[in-house]
């Protein structure tokens, strides 16, 4: 006779059921382990690439840096400008954001910039041009007609605009500075005086 001993069977069963779902648990919890490391790397991945180092910004991208001075400040400003060399006549004044003052002006028919000590007490001459947008080291100032003449062609694109300079480029173009609504602007114009182009 024989005897079956369904108790020990059943038991036998369970257990390689239950050996086999923990071994299927474990895979997934040692999966959503790893994903759930891996997560941060991948952010801080992203976040250096997006918060690292910035880029440099073009040269010139924001032109004349400072806010335009006028009144008696502006006033005080050039006095302390022509006391160092009366030849100068200033045609505009800069305010930096450390207090000092950047001065455009010219002086025997050329553009001349000038540095200016928050106290007025420090005033020295600046080399290239002051505001970002000199009309290149072989252009010359332009004066009388041909001067009135471009001005004209600006004015005409743009009436709210106050020409300061105007120098001739060696291709025979012009570059033209000027201030419109308190900020310096600086145009760009043909040979012709066709074509007026404002410098971003």
């Amino acid at each position: 006779m024989t005897v079956r001993t369904l108790g020990t069977v059943n038991t036998k069963k369970w257990l390689i059921a239950g050996a086999a779902a923990v071994v299927v648990v474990g895979g997934l919890i040692a999966g959503v382990v790893s994903v759930a490391t891996a997560r941060p790397a991948s952010t801080a991945a992203a976040g250096a690439g997006t918060s690292g180092t910035p880029q440099a910004r073009p040269s010139g991208g924001s032109r004349g840096g400072g806010t335009v001075v006028t009144g008696d400040e502006a006033t005080k400003v050039s006095a302390a400008v022509t006391a160092k060399d009366s030849a100068v006549t200033v045609s505009s004044v800069r305010k930096n954001a450390d207090g000092s003052y950047l001065v455009l002006g010219t002086k025997a028919g050329q553009n001349v910039f000038y540095r200016v000590s928050a106290d007025l007490a420090t005033v020295t001459q600046a080399q290239g041009g002051g505001f970002g947008a000199s009309g290149g080291p072989s252009s010359t100032a332009v004066t009388g007609d041909e001067e009135t003449k471009v001005t004209a062609a600006v004015t005409a694109q743009d009436s709210t605009v106050t020409v300061t300079a105007v120098r001739k480029n060696a291709d025979g173009s012009y570059t033209v500075r000027g201030t419109k609504a308190g900020q310096n602007v600086v145009y760009t114009v043909s040979a012709d005086l066709g074509t007026v182009t404002l410098r971003g």
